[in-house]
């Protein structure tokens, strides 16, 4: 085993240099970055965030843009300002910038959102060689002066969707948009986002400012990352350049950087080195080293799991597929791949000793993970494909692709945002024995005619029946009546919903299954108590006659029973015991509904008078015909299976071992490792840990455990039903949304 693995790191190495000796010459497939970043200064700013944290966020986004990037900087209130001119960015660039942003405020007296989109529209061009994306924050909603018209902010708005983001659209710029507080317009922000591709994300106060510019920033510049755990991180040979990211705690400690030969840098000796850049702000810092040694380095500074080292390097880690803004039960179909100067690396020989490890974690903090790579199943062109269906949480998802080489480490950390721009609402009403489903547009921004909604019903029968949900203007929404047509039992009702934007932005959507039992069942009526147990005597007596003394019911009960000659002698003996317990009470009323029943059964029917001996025989005839068919079928095909070879039975074992089934992802999210998160560990040298395990032994022996949630349903065969249907998919309605 040890001289396997000799042999093919042996192999791996002598590769290297084929795969990076013509990186410098290949192009690069992405384009550059265009990014525009516009900031709210209104008055309410000053209540949202009072320390203004708008400074640092800008800064931390300045310092990381990449040199072959273009970008910009708009404020806005009642007026947009250019802060910072769009222009290439450099040193230069940057310097300018940082001290512009020191300006940006909270004086503005209106939020002119729609002026902001607009003057930041210039040069945004649908041949344009960049990447466009436009990163927006605002804590507040479309406010103009009154006095130019009494309906200006209705106006802004129509003119938004109208003439402004079609704009955007049409050139394929994404416009992120970022929500400071509950105060924001949250259902205009979203379909800001969805009208232009872009994510919607929510910061409820000025601490997550600065994290949720950095998620924006990571979908409008994706930058090549290395695994950083434990403020650990390891730099291969093919890195030019890397900087770190560490966030500082209030009175945290000053950070350092400690290379692989053990050196420290600081933010003071920084100074005096041409190689290192050392951005340091109010609560975090960021640090460039160019041409870095090779190895282990560690930050010595406050621990955050948002730390983290993108680099630059021709060895990169693709991920593509993931939308901006994804939807309940909308299939994701991810594709990941080693990247050298932009080919994809497919040799078996690399891939082999690679582990490929995707972890997602739901808006609520749980996490799964699954290990992608297989060295006896590596894909033929390099990429490793998963679908996901089944997301359903509204909120941030976080997508963590890393890649674990022999000598080299990546990573890449994405967020999405799912939306439901329509939610469901579910009454039941007990007395009427119906449920009222109605699916509502959250934003006037729907096209209502053209959007649907179909409801596939399941009936207790076996049967289903697909309904079309009736748009009620008034309450603008979609409506059905679930009721038991087919009977009591179980009603499923699955739900898919297509909708399309007044822009022509569609999305589509399947929410949770809805599961009625019929006949309904109130959970909070009054639950009625139980009434006392009469004896059958007691439950005889006309309703109408007055109640008597219970001492005086009970002897006039026993002596009829012992002087009635109708009466069986069963209940004569039982009348006459003391009273007994509530229970046992019943027994002559069963012991008598016995004998009615003995007394009314036929004479039992004597055995030669029975079935004729001629159907006994014909019986035993076809019983020997079945099962003597079945065992000579039975003969016949072990027979014939045990001509088949040792090695391919041995194969078909194998196969048939490694075939995944529903048990594989069976369980709820919501149970999914107890409600902890499962870290991917980093690789290790052989008997040891610490620092120096960042760069240890990985590949197709690495024992990793991990394993990922049902809810990510990367078995598609184990979806919902719907998910493999067209009976809702609407594709045919695809030519009739706007131009």
């Amino acid at each position: 085993m040890q001289i396997q693995r000799w042999l093919s790191g042996v192999i791996f190495l002598s590769l290297l240099p084929f795969f990076f000796s013509s990186s410098a010459q290949a192009a690069d497939e992405q384009s550059p970055s265009d990014v525009r970043i516009i900031v709210d200064i209104s008055g309410s700013m000053k209540e949202t965030d009072p320390e203004n944290l708008r400074i640092p966020a800008v800064n931390l986004l300045v310092e990381l843009l990449p040199d072959d990037a273009q970008s910009g900087v708009w404020t806005f209130g009642r007026y947009v300002n250019m802060l910072v001119p769009l222009d290439p960015v450099d040193d230069a660039w940057r310097e300018n910038a940082k001290q512009q942003a020191q300006s940006i405020n909270s004086v503005g007296l209106y939020t002119n959102l729609t002026g902001a989109l607009e003057k930041a529209a210039w040069q945004i061009e649908a041949d344009s060689p960049y990447r466009q994306s436009v990163i927006l924050l605002t804590d507040g909603k479309i406010d103009m002066p009154p006095a130019q018209s009494d309906n200006i902010n209705e106006q802004e708005r129509s003119r938004l969707f109208s003439d402004i983001l079609p704009a955007y659209a049409e050139a394929g710029a994404k416009i992120h948009t970022l929500a400071l507080s509950d105060a924001a317009d949250t259902a205009l922000l979203q379909q800001i986002a969805l009208e232009t591709g872009g994510m919607y994300l929510q910061a409820s106060d000025a601490d997550q400012l600065l994290k949720a510019f950095l998620k924006a920033f990571d979908r409008a510049v994706p930058a090549e990352q290395v695994p950083m755990d434990d403020n650990l991180f390891a730099i291969d040979d093919s890195v030019t350049e890397f900087t770190a990211l560490i966030f500082r705690q209030s009175g945290g400690k000053e950070t350092r950087l400690i290379t692989p030969s053990g050196d420290i840098i600081t933010s003071a000796s920084a100074v005096n080195n041409d190689k290192v850049r050392w951005h340091q702000d109010v609560n975090f810092d960021l640090i460039t080293i160019s041409e870095p040694e090779a190895g282990d380095w560690k930050a010595d500074a406050d621990l955050d799991p948002d730390n983290r080292v993108q680099i630059l390097s021709d060895l990169s880690l693709s991920v593509e597929g993931l939308p901006n803004s994804i939807f309940s039960g909308n299939p994701i179909e991810l594709e990941m791949a080693l990247k050298n100067a932009g080919e994809v690396v497919a040799e078996d020989a690399i891939l082999g000793l690679t582990d490929v490890t995707l972890k997602v974690t739901a808006p609520d903090g749980r996490s799964g993970s699954k290990l992608l790579s297989d060295p006896e199943n590596l894909p033929a062109d390099g990429i490793y494909r998963e679908s996901m269906t089944r997301l359903s949480q509204v909120g941030e998802y976080r997508f963590e692709v890393t890649a674990i080489g022999r000598t080299f480490q990546r990573r890449q950390t994405l967020t999405a945002t799912l939306m439901e721009p329509m939610s469901v609402h579910i009454d039941d009403f007990y007395e009427e024995q119906e449920t009222h489903i109605r699916v509502v547009a959250e934003s006037d921004n729907i096209d209502t005619g053209l959007s649907r909604v179909l409801a596939k019903v399941s009936s207790p029968d076996g049967s289903s029946l697909i309904h079309t949900l009736n748009f009620n203007p008034q309450d603008n929404a979609w409506e059905m009546s679930l009721t038991p047509d087919k009977g009591p039992g179980q009603y499923d009702v699955i739900l898919n919903i297509r909708g399309v934007s007044v822009g022509g932005a569609t999305f589509r959507s399947k929410p949770a299954d809805i599961v009625r039992e019929f006949p309904l069942t109130d959970p909070d009526a009054p639950v009625a108590a139980a009434p006392e147990p009469v004896p059958e005597e007691a439950a005889a007596v006309v309703p109408d006659s007055p109640p008597q003394p219970a001492e005086v019911a009970e002897e006039p009960a026993a002596e009829p029973e012992a002087t009635t000659p109708e009466a069986p002698e069963a209940e004569q003996t039982a009348a006459e015991p003391e009273p007994v317990p509530e229970e046992e009470a019943i027994e002559p009323d069963l012991a008598q509904r016995f004998a009615e029943q003995a007394a009314m059964e036929p004479e039992p029917v004597p055995e030669d008078e029975g079935i004729a001996w001629w159907v006994w025989l014909l019986l035993a005839l076809g019983n020997l015909l079945i099962f003597g068919g079945a065992g000579a079928w039975w003969f016949m095909r072990r027979k014939k299976s045990s001509e088949v070879t040792e090695p391919a039975a041995a194969m078909d074992t194998e196969l048939e071992a490694d075939t995944l089934t529903d048990d594989d992802f069976s369980g709820s999210f919501d149970d999914f490792a107890g409600g902890d998160e499962e870290e991917i560990p980093l690789p290790e040298e052989d008997g040891g840990d610490g620092p120096g395990a960042a760069g240890g032994r990985m590949g197709g022996d690495a024992d990793i455990d991990v394993s990922l949630d049902d809810d990510f349903a990367l078995d598609p065969d184990s979806a919902s039903p719907a998910a493999d249907e067209d009976w809702g998919e609407f594709d045919t309605d695809d030519d009739n949304k706007p131009g």
